[in-house]
């Protein structure tokens, strides 16, 4: 156990060094203060001794704006939302999306494959989304939300080049034009970004379109009866496997190793690499270990196991002696490779063609050397299990539930209207079991996916926060009708998961996150359910 451990602060100890932030993200760590303002400490008794399960739906790619722009509470509590004091669109928002230039749109380049936007003169400015894209409707289109893109439309906290940078272009020579730059710093640099910005990227208004109530009614619902954090931001810049490792380790994936050929960079913010240059994983790559993706070549680059020798909460709540389990749709559909490798030979590799059934990246736990003893342990489970262990009075302390791409969100694959369906369906299952009076679910997202939002994140480190993201709580003994406005990001799930089980902390960002405690209400009798 002692061995592990040195493995596990060591690497712990490299990654902190290759962030530059060795100094900073000690305890006592000024710039983190935002993320640990009001951490909860009343309710914690509370929350040992009246909750035994805490759950997390874990969908796909929606910013808070996205679905919550218009929201207005019930009970009159403020919403950092999209509307002024009249209730109507703050005109603050006109204007605001600009090109790579900086100069703002006229009108608002609209999507010219979806062939509801062919008429459509749209305005600067947010505007209600479902006329042109319903809500139960899927269209082929997934905005980029790359780790340093990302950076660059939230430009600095402006938050104006989500529009301008909305797609990604392929450009054959690209590379070789970053290659041949001007000096930096000169004008001739700055018109070269530009340049390439624009031919690299492909404008969309409709990543600034919103949700209303009567599109994802669900949704609004439980923010009436609940709570509803309105300062919850993705993790870490980027886009899934990196947000995904967050919410289990609190940071990502490494390869000391890797290429220079495979670093991305900041300035100009153009090629999307999957590392950086200290090797850490800022965008998507499929894990090695089974059941994995037919994508081959991302196989050959991917982050070896070997290296990611550091804890998740998975390994804390095995070595407490608690019980926790990932439940992901179409788990037993893929799990015969789950003991597989990539790379194995013939019948023994782990590639495995899931298309809309499973998506490995989306599972954390599958990038560790300890995950076939998560297989063998069963913590790893379908949906369907999920289903009969709520029934049987069987969940464990801490479930994990994972969508696949039919009922994730993500764009693309899943419309917003069927996901809150099936999200819904989790609800009323553990609503009907016995589990239902002490247990505590979280809903939120893995990031905003390329969707505009307004709220400015903020910077604990050299890889977070991204955007606003939705997060909601739904409980027995949750405030009703509650929004908390604590600065919240992905590892607060797991700060919360660790001072229920008196688990330390993985990191400094989970160290120094908002528990979500103040959205728990331990005087009140538990309420039954409010969807069912």
């Amino acid at each position: 156990m002692s061995e592990s451990r040195d493995r596990i602060d060591n690497s712990r100890r490299r990654l902190l060094k290759s962030a530059g932030a060795a100094a900073g993200l000690a305890v006592a760590a000024p710039w983190l203060a935002p993320l640990a303002k009001a951490a909860g400490t009343e309710p914690l008794s509370g929350l040992r001794d009246r909750i035994d399960h805490i759950i997390v739906i874990y969908q796909e790619n929606r910013s808070f704006d996205h679905y919550f722009g218009t929201y207005r509470n019930p009970n009159g509590h403020p919403v950092a939302n999209l509307l002024n004091a009249s209730g109507e669109l703050d005109p603050r928002f006109d204007g605001l999306q600009k090109d790579p230039a900086g100069v703002a749109y006229g009108v608002l380049p609209v999507p010219l494959d979806i062939p509801a936007f062919d008429s459509a003169s749209l305005p600067n400015r947010p505007f209600h989304l479902a006329p042109y894209i319903p809500a139960g409707d899927n269209v082929p289109w997934d905005p980029a939300h790359h780790f340093f893109r990302m950076y660059e439309q939230v430009n600095g906290g402006a938050m104006d080049r989500f529009v301008g940078l909305a797609l990604t272009r392929h450009v054959a020579d690209i590379e070789a034009q970053i290659r041949n730059m001007p000096k930096v710093g000169t004008t001739a640099y700055h018109e070269r970004v530009v340049k390439l910005l624009t031919e690299a990227s492909k404008p969309s208004g409709a990543v600034i379109g919103h949700y209303r109530r009567e599109d994802i009614p669900a949704y609004h619902a439980l923010a009436d009866e609940y709570a509803l954090f309105d300062h919850f931001f993705q993790a870490m810049s980027g886009g899934s496997t990196g947000n995904a490792l967050y919410l289990a380790a609190a940071r990502s994936c490494q390869w000391s190793q890797a290429p220079a050929k495979l670093e991305g960079q900041l300035d100009p913010p153009i090629l999307d690499k999957p590392y950086d240059r200290h090797g850490i994983l800022i965008n998507d790559l499929p894990p090695l270990l089974g059941p994995t993706e037919s994508w081959y070549g991302a196989l050959k680059i991917a982050p070896p196991p070997d290296e990611q020798r550091f804890a998740n909460i998975g390994d804390l709540l095995n070595h407490a002696g608690q019980d926790w389990a990932w439940y992901a749709e179409g788990w037993d559909k893929v799990k015969p490779w789950a003991l597989k490798t990539a790379f194995g030979p013939g019948d023994g590799s782990a590639v495995v063609q899931s298309d809309l059934i499973y998506n490995p990246h989306h599972n954390p736990f599958q990038y560790f050397p300890r995950w076939p003893g998560y297989v063998r342990g069963g913590h790893m489970r379908d949906v369907e299990d999920f289903r009969a262990d709520a029934r049987d009075g069987k969940l464990p302390p801490v479930s994990f539930i994972k969508a696949s791409a039919a009922h994730d969100e993500h764009p693309e694959n899943s419309a917003p209207a069927v996901g809150m369906h099936w999200v819904m369906e989790r609800l009323k299952e553990l609503a009907a079991s016995p589990a239902w009076s002490r247990s505590l679910v979280v809903i939120t997202y893995d990031e905003g996916g390329g969707f505009w939002d307004h709220v400015a994140p903020p910077r604990p480190d050299a890889y977070g926060c991204g955007t606003r993201i939705p997060a909601l709580m739904v409980g027995p003994y949750v405030r009703r009708g509650y929004v908390d406005s604590r600065v919240a990001d992905t590892t607060s799930v797991l700060r919360l998961i660790e001072r229920r089980f008196g688990l330390p902390s993985l990191t400094a960002r989970d160290a120094h996150a908002y528990d979500l405690l103040g959205a728990l209400d331990f005087t009140q009798r538990a309420r039954e359910p409010a969807f069912l």
